[in-house]
């Protein structure tokens, strides 16, 4: 009895507002049906009036000046052992050239053209083509946005690339997250139990927990330390939100965010920063509305 009283009544104070993080650094939004089919971003896009592509030092720019909090970034290992910023596998879809990234060096990278393949309209018009969107290594997101905090969604799995990102980040610990694979989430928590990390699996297995017993005011362990991402069309079936939940979790080190991706977002959920709950986004117009009414940076 005195759980489902907590779980109703009482509202630990939060330690936080919520944080807006830029989804893939910013870009345009996507139409997530037609992506299913293409399995291409850049040929699944809406017209969205944004004028920068994804993963991009111009993307990071234009969200930051739009009251982003962090930086949602795709990183890969090239073959020489850099650290690139690019979110598919292989180049063949968004660029003019072709190949796996990770088979890729460098020096063939930074002169491809990162915004060649990306389209509205089905191949008719491409607006980002020959505008200067390069692929950068991570080392320059660092360089030009110092201090920033940012979200590494790393996308190799072997040990070889844990070890390269670990090198270059483990100076930055306090203001980086990294996305891995529950086998790097293992290797990251051995090599270094500061580091903040997070995982798909974790996320759907706090998600899926919470959903069963959060009613009764209880954080589970799998909650705990971690990030919890929730689907704005999900949000209203976990408990407490958005208040409550949020202050929960943070009393447990916790973070939750909705996960908006380059979906639009419903302007219902520009409060819920104040309450604790950080948003992850691509759409560059909830940003602005979110600075706008002084709820942002």
């Amino acid at each position: 009895m005195l759980g489902v009283v907590n779980a109703y009544v009482f509202v630990p104070d939060l330690k936080q507002r919520g944080k807006l993080v830029a989804y893939r650094g910013g870009g345009s939004q996507v139409n997530y049906a037609k992506l299913a089919s293409t399995e291409c971003t850049a040929v699944s896009l809406d017209e969205s009036g944004t004028s920068t592509v994804e993963n991009t030092l111009e993307a990071v720019s234009a969200s930051l000046a739009s009251g982003a909090d962090v930086i949602h970034l795709n990183v890969h290992r090239t073959i020489e052992d850099q650290l690139v910023v690019f979110h598919d596998w292989t180049l063949d879809c968004a660029t003019d050239a072709s190949g796996p990234i990770h088979q890729s060096a460098f020096e063939e990278l930074k002169s491809v053209d990162a915004g060649y393949g990306y389209t509205f309209d089905d191949g008719e018009t491409f607006p980002f083509r020959t505008k200067g969107f390069r692929i950068s290594r991570l080392e320059e997101f660092y360089e030009r946005f110092p201090g920033q905090e940012f979200w590494l969604n790393l996308k190799n799995t072997d040990h070889r690339s844990f070890e390269v990102l670990y090198a270059s980040v483990s100076a930055r610990i306090d203001t980086t997250v990294i996305i891995t694979s529950p086998e790097g989430v293992v290797w990251y928590q051995a090599k270094n139990p500061s580091l903040r990390l997070a995982s798909v699996d974790g996320v759907k297995r706090c998600g899926i927990d919470y959903l069963l017993i959060g009613w009764s005011g209880i954080v589970p362990k799998s909650c705990r330390r971690t990030t919890l991402l929730i689907p704005p069309s999900k949000a209203n079936y976990f408990w407490g939100f958005p208040d409550r939940l949020a202050s929960r979790l943070q009393r447990y080190d916790s973070e939750v965010y909705l996960w908006a991706r380059h979906d639009s977002l419903d302007p219902g959920f520009a409060t819920v920063t104040e309450s604790g709950v950080g948003v992850v986004t691509g759409d560059i117009r909830f940003m602005q509305s979110l600075q706008a009414g002084g709820s942002s940076n």
